[in-house]
Formats: structure tokens, C-alpha cells, sequence
């Protein structure tokens, strides 16, 4: 891989950004498919393929223990090589198509506030919010999709004789997440926390055996999840 970048980076006044684009070019990328209608994966080397775009990143801190920061990128990752004849829509290694769990666009806006409790210890309270772009978990999701399929399990309320069809473009999230604590001097610290606050159903990737002639499955991400975690360093 030759990776080109051209980035700054400035601070002053209680701002630093940070900013960069850059161009990786990219030879014998491994690739893992589906092993036409079996339940085995491959690897496969892409001969060619690319990834590009702009990435920056912005902090505030306007007043001690006061701090907020955005981020985001904006990222073309790409397939430079067509395989020949049928292989392509089997494989989904086509020119121009994604390459697989790469979101175009991310999003991430954060904040925190530290203040002294006492002589000894200090709370804080933190909340941020971030976004993750569309994705497609293998090559050949991109290829005749939306798909159906016929499985044989049921799926989705659905019968196991019947037919299935599924969007392979896996669906943009907001993660929202909030904590709060203390920290004293001897190490001890408390925190409550919640995440995934507004209980987003995150849907990391597509799951199917035998190409799709068995199990359909979705792996996702935690539900809101509220606890206390309690720490001593020693």
C-alpha cells in the first residue's frame, strides 16, 4: 500500500484542529466472501483497490474543565479491479463497488465538565453523540440487492417455506451516551453511565449460511445498557 496524505494541525485560544486527506493506493487487498453455497469463507486478494478522503477533527475548551470536541470523515473506499465474466456479480469484486464494513461518512460530537469536590477529589459529567454511516458487510451484498431468499428456517415472523427479502445496505446508527462521577486522590472513583441511551437497534453486519439456504441472522450491537462501575487503583 503507498498511502498520500496532506494534513495541519493548529491549537490557540482554547482551539486545536486537526484536519487531513489523503489517497491510499492499495495492491493484493484480502477480501473474505462467501464460498458460493456452502457455510466456508475465503480469502481473496483484490488486485487493485483504493481509499480516499478527508478527516478532521475540532476541540474547544472555553473555560478550565469545560471541553467539547467534533470529529468526522468523509471516506471513498473503492474497488479498482473488475473480475471477468460472472465472478464479479458472484463476488461482488466489480469496479467502483464499496469495499465491505467501510461507512462513507462518520460523525462524533463529545463533551465534558471536571470540577474539584473538595480537597481531594473531582466529578465530572460527560455526554456524546455519534453517527455511523451506511455500510454492506460483504462485497456481494452490492450485487442484486435487494435479495431474497429461500432458507428453509423461519425468519422475521416469516414461515420457513416462504421467501425472504433483505436490504443488504446496512443501515446508518446514533449512539448517544451519558456517564458521570468521582474521583478521589487515593485512586477510588464511581461513575454511573448509560449507553446507547435512545436503545438504537444497531445492525453491525449480515449473517447467512450456505449462501443464504440456511440460517439469516443480523449481528448487532448492545441495547441501552445503564450500570455503576466502581474502581480502586492501588
Amino acid at each position: 500500500m503507498w498511502n498520500y496524505e496532506l494534513g495541519v494541525k493548529t491549537q490557540g485560544g482554547g482551539f486545536t484542529f486537526n484536519a487531513a486527506g489523503f489517497y491510499n493506493d492499495i495492491s493484493n487487498l484480502q477480501v473474505t466472501l462467501d464460498a458460493g453455497s456452502c457455510s466456508s469463507r475465503i480469502v481473496f486478494n483484490v488486485p487493485e483497490a483504493h481509499t480516499a478522503g478527508v478527516e478532521a477533527e475540532l476541540g474547544y475548551s472555553p473555560v478550565d474543565g469545560l471541553n467539547f470536541n467534533l470529529s468526522g470523515s468523509y471516506i471513498e473506499a473503492e474497488f479498482d479491479t473488475t473480475l471477468p465474466g460472472p465472478l464479479a456479480a458472484a463476488t461482488g469484486i466489480r469496479e467502483g463497488n464499496r469495499l465491505p464494513s467501510v461507512p462513507k461518512f462518520q460523525l462524533a460530537a463529545s463533551g465534558s465538565y471536571e470540577w474539584a469536590v473538595g480537597d481531594n477529589a473531582e466529578a465530572y459529567i460527560a455526554a456524546s453523540v455519534t453517527h455511523v454511516g451506511s455500510r454492506y458487510t460483504q462485497p456481494a451484498d452490492q450485487e442484486n440487492n435487494p435479495r431474497t431468499f429461500v432458507h428453509g428456517l423461519p425468519f422475521g415472523g416469516a414461515p420457513a417455506n416462504a421467501s425472504t427479502t433483505v436490504d443488504l445496505l446496512l443501515d446508518s446508527y446514533q449512539l448517544v451516551n451519558l456517564s458521570a462521577g468521582i474521583e478521589f486522590d487515593d485512586g477510588l472513583s464511581v461513575a454511573v453511565y448509560a449507553n446507547n441511551l435512545l436503545d438504537e437497534n444497531v445492525l453491525l453486519s449480515f449473517d447467512r449460511e450456505r449462501g443464504g439456504r440456511a440460517r439469516l441472522g443480523y449481528n448487532v450491537g448492545q441495547p441501552r445498557t445503564i450500570g455503576i462501575t466502581t474502581r480502586k487503583e492501588f
